[in-house]
């Protein structure tokens, strides 16, 4: 079963109670900086993909993932790259916030096989037991978690490229990049380090077909670098700042991905200050200058609040309560995207969303 979540122009928010479930239907409305009009609709699966209390991962907390494009170094396997911890939790317990160092606390990077496709939203895409470790702590410079990975694949070389957060034995936290050909094996990672100084996080690439190359990256307000070699880069400028409905912070998410007129869908991370609730949004960036928001909308694709997994509620486990973080998301069919998120930072779900741009509305 899925839930849907609809994002309609021109009308006032407001939710509806469905019929055949206790789960709410949104339908939002949409604050544009042009006169072209874009709609949004997000249909999400009910149960996650991946999930600790399911039996679907081994690890307690397995969230926030990174979406794994196949290529002949996969062996045209994809799938999720998944943040992976194991503090013990309880279904309906407090949340851990886990943290810390060694091999339970500290974030490691995880990888599970696409084992279905995921190319509609008539059934939950199907994946294989999250439980093998690829990505994890190194030295002192990430003692402390390999966190929150987002990837972009360049065909032209075979290289994948993952932007993370390293977290420090000292606590700071640095944006990091490695290489791979192949993010599932474990022997095939290139560390490049710090990406430049500072406490900054979260990075999705945009590889174009000619440079420059843009990094959108930041929490609390996202930023945007450029570059000519996918390795160099420099601090960015600023990029998007809050949201229309009133959540001071946002964060980036998954890499942009191509509509069907040549613009970009840039889907992001918001919320309003500390302990509340992480919603998904979405942009619609200039497909000539992606620095250009051509359209945004004034609400969120839908609240962790609907489902308990999301919540942080039983029968699941909490890590953190009321989030919903998207990383990860492909292309699926015209302007159709699947998307995969962190729920109550303990499990990954996922969601279709679909686009449309007024000209092709009826």
């Amino acid at each position: 079963r899925t839930v849907p979540c609809s994002v309609r122009p021109r009308e006032i928010f407001r939710r509806e109670p469905r019929t055949d479930a206790g789960i709410q239907e949104q339908r939002l409305s949409l604050r544009m900086t042009n006169t072209s009009h874009w709609r949004a609709s997000a249909t999400v699966d009910v149960t996650p993909v991946l999930s600790f209390v399911d039996g679907t991962s081994r690890f307690q907390q397995s969230f926030n993932p990174a979406w794994v494009a196949p290529s002949a170094s996969t062996r045209w396997t994809s799938g999720l790259l998944v943040r992976s911890q194991n503090c013990s939790a309880v279904a309906g317990g407090r949340c851990v916030a886990c943290a810390g160092s060694g091999p339970r606390n500290a974030s490691a990077l995880s990888f599970s096989a696409l084992l279905s496709d995921d190319n509609h939203t008539s059934s939950a895409p199907v994946f294989a037991k999250l439980s093998d470790v690829v990505f994890a702590p190194h030295d002192a410079a990430d003692e402390r978690g390999t966190e929150d990975p987002r990837l972009a694949y360049d065909d032209r070389t075979g290289m994948y490229y993952m932007f993370y957060t390293a977290w420090s034995v000292s606590g700071d936290i640095r944006l990091s990049l490695a290489t791979t050909p192949d993010p599932t094996s474990a022997s095939s990672w290139t560390r490049h380090g710090t990406v430049f100084e500072g406490p900054h996080k979260s990075a999705a690439l945009l590889i174009r077909a000619a440079p420059p190359h843009y990094l959108f990256y930041g929490a609390g307000e996202i930023r945007v670098s450029r570059s000519s070699d996918l390795l160099r880069w420099q601090p960015g400028e600023p990029f998007l700042r809050g949201t229309a409905w009133g959540n001071a912070n946002v964060e980036a998410g998954p890499p942009p991905l191509r509509l069907a007129d040549g613009n970009y869908v840039f889907f992001f991370n918001s919320w309003k200050a500390a302990g509340s609730a992480y919603q998904p949004a979405w942009a619609v960036l200039d497909g000539d200058d992606p620095t250009r928001v051509l359209a945004s909308a004034a609400s969120p694709l839908w609240s962790p609040a609907s489902l308990p997994w999301m919540a942080g509620a039983k029968p699941y486990t909490c890590n953190m309560p009321q989030v919903a973080f998207v990383e990860a998301a492909h292309a699926i069919g015209h302007d159709r995207f699947r998307l995969y998120f962190g729920g109550a930072d303990a499990v990954v779900g996922s969601a279709v969303v679909s686009v449309e741009h007024a000209r092709t509305l009826k």
